[in-house]
């Protein structure tokens, strides 16, 4: 039984973060050497997704968030029937649609099948798809939009392997069931079916959480100055409170209303979609990839082996202990996804991509307890953008618990950022 919402929503926030100068940037890989994680849904395509949230108007002469009491914006988290759930649930046992047109992969300059990047279970392909008559229908970009008559660029993914047609598999139905959720365009990559069920087609989307804060580190570094060097490096702290929000709300959305664990959240799995602007001047709407990793919180069977695929930094202590990953049934949870979104966040303010510093030795360590990451963060290179009390700190403390001592729901943890932005909010004279 899903928990009722609460009518209060953040409304406005700051300018956006710091991005590339323009998108024709975007694909280019910027990250140091040995610093790399795969982002499995691409950064790349010549047309903008729709506005996909409700949360992205900007006070453009107003630095610090406000507060609505009653506001409509909260309508996409409202649980949905049971029996809409119950049919939607069935749905997803079966096999996911078929990709109704024509993909081809392209070819990079050296003749072979072009690649937006890979993973521990698949390869994403970039392809275009088209109709035999040249047109795309209305199904390609969802909810609706003008005819194309140029093909769409799409994220192709296909197993890599053997045992990862299943899991491919999985992921479809997820997908496909999470397409028929209301509300689903605002937070989820669109889907746009499979070939031969274990193949994936998807929108290409522009950017990713983890190139934007690598870029923003970028210039945080370019640029640093004591004025902003206790500022999270996507910008000021309004800007990363709206992020949070943002983020905490997609997964409130996919635990309450979906009712599904994504299993393995981190910046790489992040799309920002609805890119708008260009060089400091930049907004976007995040929303969740690769769920190849995701499970139905109220289906019976899961997929085998899917915590061989997530990143440690990001992923909760309870999952790391042996007896867990030796254990082929093991899956995330809903708490373990709220620990992955508090790092993720972390990251954000950070810049810190490996969260921890040390030898690998020692980061697997500190995962192990990761619990302790703020005071871990803290006392590294970049801990003076979390300082004990301060925004970032009260934002992430409780979603960072042991999973056993009160780490807090996505719903409530919505809640706790709503109410440390007005906290942030300067005090009217009387």
């Amino acid at each position: 039984m899903t928990t009722p919402l609460r009518p209060s929503v953040l409304n406005s926030m700051s300018t956006p973060p710091v991005t590339p100068d323009s998108l024709s940037t975007a694909a280019k890989d910027t990250r140091p050497t040995g610093q790399s994680f795969s982002t499995l849904t691409p950064p790349t395509s010549p047309r903008q997704i729709q506005s996909l949230s409700n949360l992205s108007n900007i006070a453009a002469a107003q630095e610090t968030p406000s507060i609505s009491k009653h506001d409509h914006r909260r309508e996409p988290l409202q649980p949905i029937h049971t029996n809409v759930r119950d049919a939607t649930m069935r749905a997803a046992k079966r096999s996911a649609p078929e990709c109704p047109f024509d993909v081809e992969i392209l070819k990079d300059q050296r003749g072979r099948d072009a690649m937006f990047g890979t993973g521990a279970w698949s390869i994403v392909y970039k392809g275009t798809a088209s109709t035999k008559s040249g047109n795309l229908s209305s199904a390609l970009t969802p909810p609706s939009s003008p005819t194309v008559t140029a093909p769409l660029l799409v994220a192709v993914k296909k197993p890599t392997r053997r045992d990862s047609t299943e899991v491919l598999k999985s992921e479809a139905k997820i997908l496909s069931y999470l397409q028929a959720m209301p509300h689903n365009e605002e937070y989820v990559v669109p889907f746009y079916g499979t070939i031969d069920q274990a193949t994936i087609v998807l929108a290409a989307i522009p950017y990713s959480l983890e190139d934007h804060i690598r870029k923003c580190a970028v210039s945080a570094s370019e640029n640093f100055s004591t004025w902003t060097m206790h500022d999270p490096v996507v910008g000021s702290t309004a800007k990363w409170l709206r992020l949070a929000h943002q983020l905490i709300s997609a997964l409130a959305w996919l635990h309450n209303v979906a009712e599904v664990v994504h299993g393995d959240i981190k910046p790489g799995n992040i799309l920002l979609a609805n890119v708008k602007g260009s060089g400091t001047e930049v907004t976007f709407d995040p929303v969740l990839a690769d769920f190849s990793s995701a499970q139905l919180l109220n289906l019976e069977e899961t997929t085998p082996n899917t915590l061989s695929a997530v990143t440690r930094e990001f992923t909760a202590p309870e999952l790391l202990s042996s007896k867990v990953l030796r254990d082929p049934n093991s899956t995330a949870t809903t708490a373990s996804d709220v620990f992955s979104l508090a790092v993720t966040l972390l990251v954000a303010a950070t810049g810190q991509m490996l969260v921890y510093g040390g030898s690998v030795l020692q980061r697997q360590a500190m995962a192990t307890q990761g619990w302790m990451v703020l005071d871990h963060v803290r006392g590294g290179e970049q801990g003076a953008r979390v300082p004990r009390m301060g925004t970032v700190d009260r934002a992430l403390a409780r979603a960072v618990l042991k999973a056993d001592m009160g780490r807090i729901s996505a719903l409530d943890w919505l809640d706790v950022v709503e109410d440390v932005v007005k906290g942030e909010q300067p005090r009217k004279n009387t």
